[in-house]
């Protein structure tokens, strides 16, 4: 029998991401991903590019309105009535804290940013 230990709710939104990491001087290549699931704290991102562990990593994640809400990223409720429908950008730093075959998990950092943009032109 599994425990769960987590203690933010995960979701499963399989949404368009790229990760990104410093691993060469001057060098910071984004690669295009799918965010398997996701929470408030975290993410595992479904790639086959590996990354070594305790990497400090930059993401971005294209969702709706809707699915930010669910996430409960702390957003003042004066923030989130700015944000009109659509899909935006949500782009956070993190650490690599597991990888598998599958993919890398991710804890993020404090900081992120919230864009909103047009749709992006990602081949997933």
């Amino acid at each position: 029998m599994s425990i769960e230990r987590r203690e933010q709710e995960r979701f499963s939104l399989n949404l368009q991401a790229k990760i990104s990491y410093r691993h060469v001087e001057d060098q910071e290549p984004m690669i295009d991903t799918v965010a398997a699931n996701i929470s408030s704290t975290g993410a595992f991102l479904q790639t086959s590019h590996k990354f070594p562990m305790a990497a400090k990593v930059k993401m971005e994640f294209y969702l709706s309105v809707n699915d930010l809400k669910k996430l409960r990223f702390i957003l003042s409720m004066e923030s989130l009535k700015q944000l009109h429908g659509g899909n935006i950008w949500v782009c956070a730093n993190g650490i690599v804290i597991r990888e598998d075959d599958t993919g890398v998990g991710i804890i993020f950092d404090t900081d992120y940013q919230i864009t909103p943009m047009k749709p992006p032109n990602i081949a997933i």
